[in-house]
């Protein structure tokens, strides 16, 4: 892994591969999370770098793109925005100098501006369908009061319907530039051969820009919310709890910690909602680690019947966590690191994705050696620190429930 910083502040960071592919993710903190006023100008800025640059207009922009990369794409997060593909390492070249087109040379002109905004109300019309999304909406509409992640990464109709091609040069101005932009490439290239061409097409980017950060985590209010919403056959319930105190180690105590407890069909949620009692297909649990959101999330559908008691018997999976600890050993402790590991690191076979966490973690906290550290020194952290990681972080709930009556 090697790093380098270019005199106009832009990030590289290179990792050797043996693919004949080459993967390219390029971020910057131009995210949903540092919008102030206009809920949404983040994607819609996304949307309309792709409209027309000094060199190529939408239909020629899109050929290329596809021509070049097996797989390519934008996305707007609340710590980030991304372009990112995957090509053959021989068109690396042509590919960065598209992405720099794009992102260094882009011209927001009128010409389509309304279209696209239509597009993108369209897109945020259809942004519930998946019950998934909705109650995660739900939940965080119903616990923030002054958090960002209180409405939709997409923003609020009022407010797309009223933004301006203005609105989004400023944005732009403000936001996309090179001391806030970090660009991860995994490649058989060598580092001075990627080095170069990202100097070549990136290094003459003089973007001022201007970074604002807000990192404040609003406290959140422990509380049950159920809205209703028709033609549902089931329930479907997120929990949330906070983890943006966590330090370091605890972080990635509470990765292994999630092994045990809700990761896969031998984790304790399972085998009790679902092996033992039938309430459940399948419960999810994730760890969003990420800027502006920093949460532990379990997820799952149940019947409106089954829902009180699954409820319940997650509480006595939590409360049974004490006395649980003293059952484990240091054998299932190893188990649980190698199967974190190994997960990983089966993710990481794919080199877009990889690409994309080193840039983006060097987006949100400065520096990607974050997320390489966190498979670093685990064999280090015994069972106690790791199940009093869990309790800890397990405490008054805020709780969405979806249900059809």
């Amino acid at each position: 892994m090697k790093e380098y910083i270019f005199e106009n502040n832009l990030k590289l960071i290179y990792k050797k591969s043996t693919s004949e592919l080459s993967s390219i993710c390029i971020s910057l903190e131009a995210g949903a999370g540092v919008e102030e006023e206009i809920l949404g100008i983040a994607h819609a800025t996304e949307h309309m770098v792709f409209k027309n640059t000094k060199k190529r207009n939408e239909n020629e922009i899109n050929k290329e793109l596809s021509n070049i990369f097996g797989f390519h794409n934008a996305m707007t997060n609340y710590p980030y925005v991304i372009y990112y593909g995957t090509l053959l390492s021989d068109e690396l070249e042509k590919g960065v100098e598209i992405f720099s087109d794009i992102i260094t040379n882009t011209e927001f002109i009128e010409d389509g501006f309304k279209e696209e905004m239509k597009v993108i109300i369209e897109e945020l019309n259809e942004w519930d369908e998946e019950v998934e999304q909705y109650c995660e909406d739900k939940l965080f509409f119903n616990t923030f009061n002054e958090r960002r992640i209180k409405y939709p990464i997409i923003g609020l109709k009022e407010d797309l319907k009223n933004i301006t091609l203005q609105d989004i040069k400023e944005f732009y101005a403000e936001h996309y530039f090179p001391k806030n932009t970090s660009i991860a490439v995994i490649s058989s290239l060598e580092f001075d051969e990627v080095r170069d061409i990202v100097s070549k097409y990136f290094g003459i980017w003089n973007n001022i820009g201007y970074k604002k950060i807000d990192t404040k985590y609003e406290k959140k209010y422990e509380n049950t919310f159920i809205n209703v919403r028709e033609g549902l056959k089931t329930c479907k319930v997120e929990i949330i709890y906070p983890i943006d105190t966590l330090n370091d180690n605890e972080n990635k105590a509470l990765r292994i910690f999630n092994q045990y407890f809700g990761e896969g069909v031998h984790s304790l949620l399972y085998d009790t909602l679902r092996t033992k009692n039938g309430l459940i297909y399948d419960v999810i649990t994730k760890i969003a680690h990420e800027k502006y959101i920093k949460l532990y999330k379990i997820t799952f559908s149940t019947s409106n019947d089954n829902l009180e008691k699954a409820l319940s018997l997650i509480d006595e999976c939590i409360n049974s966590l004490k006395d649980v600890k003293k059952d484990i050993n240091q054998e299932t402790i190893n188990m649980l690191i190698k199967s974190y590991k190994l997960k990983r690191l089966f993710r990481e076979e794919q080199s877009i994705i990889l690409a994309k966490e080193l840039s983006t973690y060097d987006t949100m906290f400065g520096d990607y050696n974050l997320y390489l550290n966190q498979i670093k020194g685990l064999d280090k952290l015994n069972k106690d620190f790791i199940f009093d990681t869990g309790i800890k972080v397990l405490k008054k709930p805020s709780i969405q429930i979806i249900t059809n009556n």
